[in-house]
């Protein structure tokens, strides 16, 4: 079980980025097969889903440079029976197929998504199998005092963001692809002016092609 969402845990807050990136490859698989079969209902729904899926690469490239870089290398001592060299093969593998992805998306021939998709969500569900084991919320809640979690999860939070992007994309698309108890969870240790200004308002007209897709 997690601990109390009011305080902070980095492994809630991983555990929060798994299932925010799980939901949006079913949906994103589930989204192109439906095209495959039926056509795309209209130009913006195509639209949205192209956003989608890139919003979806961004994130889950600036999640897995997150760890790679700063998570795992702060843990190896801490918890050394982490698998830590697995992980970053399987995230390397990963990448890979984000790349591929990527380029099928510049050539617009997204019929050609689904293998990647599928072939990323095979890869996905083991990877965060292990990681959920062993960063588990009562694991690292035992290990850390509260202020090396907001440390921690500001410090990965601002490093994920420097290598995705574009914002006005990627940050609605992971607070979107939550609940309402994760999403608010989230918005009480993100800053107002972007759960408040930013994403409702200003970023709206931007981000409003994927609302097909998301949990808005």
């Amino acid at each position: 079980m997690e601990t109390d969402t009011s305080t902070p845990n980095l492994g809630a807050n991983l555990m929060r980025v798994h299932r925010a990136v799980t939901r949006a490859l079913d949906v994103a698989i589930e989204g192109g097969q439906q095209a495959a079969a039926q056509g795309w209902p209209d130009e913006s729904t195509r639209e949205g889903y192209v956003n989608y899926v890139r919003s979806l690469i961004s994130f889950l490239r600036g999640h897995h440079l997150g760890e790679d870089d700063l998570i795992f290398p702060y843990f190896q001592d801490k918890l050394p029976d982490v698998p830590y060299e697995r992980l970053a093969r399987e995230h390397y593998a990963l990448e890979e197929l984000l790349v591929r992805l990527e380029g099928i998306l510049d050539a617009e021939d997204l019929a050609e998504l689904l293998p990647g998709l599928q072939a990323a969500r095979s890869m996905w569900h083991p990877h965060i199998q292990i990681e959920e084991e062993h960063l588990a919320p009562e694991v690292l809640g035992r290990l850390l005092p509260v202020e090396e979690h907001v440390r921690l999860g500001r410090q990965s939070a601002e490093h994920s963001q420097a290598h995705s992007g574009p914002d006005y994309l990627v940050v609605p698309f992971f607070l979107y692809n939550l609940g309402e108890e994760d999403r608010a969870a989230l918005a009480r240790v993100m800053p107002p002016i972007v759960t408040q200004e930013l994403v409702p308002h200003v970023w709206k007209e931007k981000w409003a092609s994927m609302k097909p897709f998301l949990l808005a």
